[in-house]
């Protein structure tokens, strides 16, 4: 594989919806209930979102290189493993070099998020802490993914974190100019929105898991897999299917609950699936049903289609 090709692949560009979903759901949460319908022409609203769209990507980019090197130190990704190729276990890319891809890709992040970071010296900390999880996730010394808590790291930051933030920096006065300067934070439908989002990116994580039960049992990577084993993994997948669509649909209206038919055909397709190799397609799949949510979630904000009995939540 050319150096190029292993570094694109090592991005992992399939999970990357799981960066970019949140952002636009943050957005679309202000939008819905703030009143203010014209946020989505607004300049300083889309450079906002932009901001952090660029820090989301960047993060977890560096968090799937983190992935990548850590697994490789600690032994999980070995020839047993079914699934997409890893760069630094298979030696396209020296471990060295993954080192610096990680570092490159959390400064382009405190870059890209600067104009953010400086409307508050809180949303500055929440970027470090997100960093910071993100590259705890497989490295340091108390690595997440180890220790069964990898379902609450993404949930909580690929989901709760990344929504209520976004929504925040969007809400934040600073340079504005323009007549939403005194945005009403929703902090109930930002907090449920990006939970019933968080558990949908959840179903990726649950289905890599469960694919790689057996080298991450033989590694100890206590997941919550390896913990409670593959039957668990096919009720969380229920789980999180039908109560991440049921909080979209509290905080956005019918639109996202159109999904749930997929969602239910999905997980019943996850049920059945056994071997390793089974647990493959279900990644993509995950994907695109949080990918899905989110677009319906934006077009119904945009279309005007989030009911009154919603907005309770203000």
């Amino acid at each position: 594989m050319t150096t190029s090709r292993a570094w694109i692949h090592a991005c992992r560009p399939k999970t990357l919806v799981a960066a970019v979903a949140p952002i636009a759901l943050g957005g679309a949460v202000v939008v819905a209930y703030s009143g203010a319908s014209d946020l989505w022409a607004d300049q300083v609203f889309v450079l906002t979102l932009l901001s952090c769209l660029g820090f989301a990507l960047c993060v977890q980019v560096a968090c799937n290189f983190a992935n990548d090197l850590g697994d490789s130190l600690r032994g999980a990704d070995t020839s047993a493993r079914i699934g997409p190729r890893r760069a630094v276990s298979a030696g396209d890319i020296t471990p060295v070099a993954m080192r610096r891809g990680i570092w490159i890709a959390c400064v382009l992040a405190l870059v890209l998020g600067a104009p953010v970071a400086s409307l508050s010296l809180w949303l500055l900390l929440a970027g470090f802490l997100a960093i910071a999880c993100a590259l705890a996730y497989t490295l340091g010394p108390f690595p997440l993914a180890y220790r069964g808590l990898g379902d609450v790291f993404v949930i909580g930051c690929f989901g709760v974190q990344a929504t209520v933030l976004t929504a925040w920096a969007v809400c934040t006065p600073g340079l504005r100019d323009c007549g939403f300067n005194k945005l009403p934070m929703p902090w109930a439908p930002a907090l449920l929105a990006g939970l019933g989002l968080g558990l949908l990116a959840d179903n990726i994580l649950v289905a890599n898991n469960a694919r790689d039960y057996e080298t991450d049992l033989a590694v100890s990577k206590r997941t919550t897999v390896v913990r409670f084993g593959r039957g668990f993994a096919r009720n969380l997948h229920g789980f999180n299917s039908v109560f991440g669509l049921a909080c979209l649909g509290h905080v956005f209206g019918w639109a996202p609950m159109v999904l749930l038919p997929l969602a239910l055909w999905q997980h019943l397709a996850f049920r059945k699936a056994a071997q390793p190799a089974d647990f493959l397609p279900f990644l993509g799949r995950a994907a695109v049903l949080m990918l899905l949510a989110t677009i319906l979630c934006v077009t119904a904000t945009c279309l005007g289609w989030v009911p009154a009995d919603s907005l309770w939540m203000r």
